[in-house]
């Protein structure tokens, strides 16, 4: 039994070193291939004080969203294993890394459970309870509970960018539109490595009632992806460097 778990956790190993240098090209290249950076710079150099809060904010925001998956991600669990609120936190990172580099985000729920280190036979054990964790509904509403709440401050923090590189909207305009926004881009197709083209052209066609300036809108979605996809990967690459 314990030469099958190391072997398995030799295997975990393995797997992420591949998902974390697949992440590391992926980014690299999404980074050489960017061609609208004289926007992006002079954002930064047009921006006030105010505006540099927003972003301030956006960034404080970060930590606040991934500690909401990571205690829905718990939820998720109760029933199936026991997981603390940490290891909770390190196993959305690392599905993060994975979700970057395939299909459709189809590798985040698989690197989480990798990140657990369980042998086969130790989830063939939990999976064995599954009736009753689906019958758990109270779980499954305070999982769809965290789910909104991220949402809402992923909304936050698109507010934030926006007005950060001057698009100011009302609460109001800030509630229907990114609302808006966050519908089309879930329920449209897209090619994860377009992800932030296709993304910018609803942003485009939501955005611009409000203003004139579409390099600006771009921007911001490029500064979403950055700060919601971009930090969360190289957070996850340098834990599994370091470990």
């Amino acid at each position: 039994m314990q030469r099958i778990m190391r072997r398995t956790q030799q295997i975990a190993i393995g797997i992420g070193w591949l998902f974390t240098a697949a992440a590391v090209g992926y980014l690299i290249y999404r980074l050489v291939n960017y061609n609208d950076y004289p926007s992006f710079w002079s954002s930064f150099q047009k921006a006030d004080a105010a505006q540099y809060m927003c972003l301030g904010v956006a960034l404080i925001l970060l930590p606040v969203q991934l500690l909401i998956e990571a205690r829905k991600w718990q939820t998720m669990l109760i029933g199936l294993v026991p997981v603390r609120l940490h290891d909770a936190w390190w196993q959305v990172i690392f599905g993060n890394v994975a979700a970057f580099v395939t299909p459709y985000r189809l590798g985040e729920y698989p690197a989480r459970l990798l990140q657990m280190g369980y042998s086969f036979a130790q989830w063939r054990t939990f999976i064995g309870s599954w009736c009753d964790w689906l019958r758990d509904w109270r779980k499954w509403l305070r999982v769809l509970l965290l789910h909104l709440a991220r949402y809402a401050v992923w909304m936050t923090q698109l507010w934030a960018l926006l007005t950060f590189c001057g698009i100011p909207l009302t609460p109001w305009q800030a509630l229907t539109a990114i609302v808006s926004y966050y519908v089309l881009i879930t329920i449209m197709p897209s090619v994860p490595a377009a992800d932030v083209a296709l993304k910018g052209g609803w942003a485009v066609v939501v955005f611009s009632q409000f203003t004139d300036n579409i390099p600006a809108i771009a921007v911001t979605v490029t500064l979403v992806w950055i700060v919601n996809t971009v930090l969360p990967v190289l957070i996850g690459v340098l834990f599994r460097w370091r470990k």
